[in-house]
């Protein structure tokens, strides 16, 4: 009889202390590895050192799952990729849930007092220091700034104004509570807590904790609706509707016939053949125009088949059956892999089509003027944040409501755009709002820090307002796609080729698609490669709307990773 070989824990260092007492109770064979506290201030060095810990542990053989102590962090684990075991992540945002035992307890705290300071074991140990602290100081950023210091190098009058403007969050919160959970020295913590609370003028609660949630996470066998497995060869990814993480095939063969000679491995998120590759491939091309199909012998590197059919807009499933009745009829079958490439988002842009989009902007505080972006319709509202991600202002329920539906009754609005400053660094109020949004009207809600990790928020507001304008249009191509598929007994994967060039699932592309502008003319330099073998050109894809350029040099075209301009408007992914 096998014995199970136990966890391994990988988690913040803010967690270290209740993790540690949690497993003297639990009857599991378990190690820990804890990351340092802060980590969630630069999402992608949370990402990588976390996705080195998942390896090095998976790796071992010694272990059969892994229990990993984050929340979704700044978006610092989406994009985490689980190796030959299975992975259980929190569903939470952050650690105040875990701390207080559900989403629910964080959310009913919440509501009672948006603006609260909280303080336990864990973060006292980690990441605060004692009131002890001889000389006063501010954070600049992630740089510490202490005030003597000021004063020596521009003198007291402008350090009082510095240490006046860095220290404004402390007059937005109404309370400091301690969260009990009955680790580490509780009455020290408490009273950090409780003289924070009488320094500053805020109210001061001990509330009581709960390790429930940790306890989930360290002994889930299954996904539920607190814990998420991620199993292996997996991957997670952000789910835009639901605002919380979900598990992906890091590339879903599941429903190709694989020969029982073929032998088949997994390396770092693509998939290898030690024996043969895959061998048919469908490669769809949606214009504005036409639309075009061929099949695509990749042990050859040849096409076997190939047709064009005019792309009825009004009914996508009209051209695209069109286009694919007219290939091999034998060889449809055989099809291992669907790529679509598609110009839709891109002219969508450019002709100004798609559905009206009301933004709601959370400003930098002090810091914004409305022409800053002359984007209509929009409102500014509470909710705003330093760019550490303190909170500065809670968001305002009421307004929010109001403002979404005044747009509604007065602009037309069929989706709205969410972007606040920091809201990469701390996705909080923009998750905020777009729950009361849902909440209130139903309709479809993009984030600036679900498509984008730049801090210009200003482009991050634009990207948002694209995304949720060209959703419809992108959604309603990828369903009939679907559709027309299955009915010639097509099973295949379907992958889209993004603005960059590289692949995403179709499932990522209906909630991203504004990530499929300039989709159409980066397959066409592929395909320009590929049919010349010129690492040297300039390619032009004349289509039906527009007619875009691109340099090839020594192989490669060079991309931005700023963002890119269409038709005047700045985004990025």
């Amino acid at each position: 009889m096998n014995q199970a070989k136990g966890t391994f824990v990988i988690a913040c260092g803010v967690l270290g202390i209740d993790i540690r007492n949690l497993l003297e109770d639990i009857d599991i064979h378990s190690k820990t590895h804890f990351l340092e506290g802060g980590l969630h201030d630069n999402p992608s060095k949370l990402r990588s050192q976390l996705q080195e810990a998942i390896d090095n542990a998976s790796k071992s053989g010694k272990w059969d799952r892994i229990a990993i102590g984050y929340g979704i962090c700044g978006r610092g684990t989406v994009g985490i990729r689980a190796g030959a075991i299975p992975l259980a992540i929190p569903k939470v945002h952050d650690c105040i849930s875990l701390f207080l035992g559900s989403n629910a307890a964080y959310k009913k705290e919440f509501k009672r007092y948006p603006g609260t300071y909280y303080v336990s074991a864990g973060w006292h140990e980690e990441k605060i220091e004692p009131l002890s602290q001889k000389r006063p100081y501010a954070y600049m950023g992630e740089t510490k700034v202490y005030y003597d210091e000021l004063v020596q190098k521009f003198g007291e009058t402008h350090a009082k104004e510095t240490f006046k403007f860095l220290n404004s969050w402390k007059r937005n919160y109404q309370r400091a509570a301690f969260i009990d959970t009955g680790s580490g020295k509780t009455q020290k913590y408490a009273e950090y807590a409780r003289k924070m609370a009488e320094k500053y003028g805020w109210r001061y609660e001990a509330l009581k904790g709960s390790l429930t949630l940790l306890k989930k996470l360290l002994t889930a066998g299954k996904s539920t609706d607190e814990i998420l497995i991620v199993p292996p060869n997996h991957v997670t990814i952000f789910d835009a509707r639901e605002g919380g993480l979900k598990a992906s095939p890091i590339l879903d063969y599941s429903t190709i016939d694989i020969k029982p000679q073929e032998k088949i491995e997994i390396i770092e998120g693509t998939r290898k053949q030690s024996s043969q590759y895959l061998q048919t491939g469908l490669g769809i091309d949606a214009g504005g125009t036409y639309t075009d199909a061929v099949i695509f012998d990749m042990v050859t590197q040849k096409v076997r088949s190939k047709n064009k059919a005019l792309t009825t807009k009004w009914d996508f499933t009209v051209g695209i059956l069109e286009a694919l009745t007219g290939l091999d009829k034998e060889l449809l079958p055989k099809v291992e892999l669907v790529a679509l490439s598609t110009t839709l988002a891109t002219n969508a842009v450019v002709e100004g089509e798609g559905q009206k989009v009301g933004l709601l902007l959370m400003p930098p505080y002090g810091l914004f003027e409305p022409q800053d972006i002359t984007y209509e319709p929009k409102a500014l509202i509470d909710g705003q944040l330093e760019i550490t991600g303190t909170v500065i202002f809670p968001v305002n329920e009421a307004q929010v409501r109001q403002a979404a539906r005044r747009m509604i009754d007065k602009n037309g609005v069929e989706a709205f755009a969410v972007s606040g400053f920091a809201g990469s660094i701390n996705p909080e109020h923009e998750l905020q709002v777009k729950q009361i949004i849902r909440d209130e009207t139903g309709l479809f809600v993009t984030c600036g820090h679900e498509l984008s990790h730049m801090l210009d928020f200003k482009t991050r507001a634009q990207t948002a307002v694209l995304n949720a304008r060209i959703v419809p249009r992108l959604v309603q191509l990828l369903q009939d796609l679907h559709k027309v598929l299955g009915s010639l007994g097509i099973t295949a994967p379907v992958m889209v080729v993004k603005g960059n060039g590289s692949l995403m699932s179709s499932t990522m592309a209906m909630e991203r698609p504004v990530e499929t502008v300039l989709s159409g003319p980066a397959a066409s330099v592929a395909g320009a490669h590929f049919l010349t073998g010129k690492k040297d050109a300039i390619v032009i894809d004349m289509g039906g709307t527009t007619t875009d350029t691109a340099a090839l040099e020594n192989g490669r075209v060079q991309v931005c990773d700023s963002g890119s301009n269409l038709g005047g408007i700045s985004y990025t992914c």
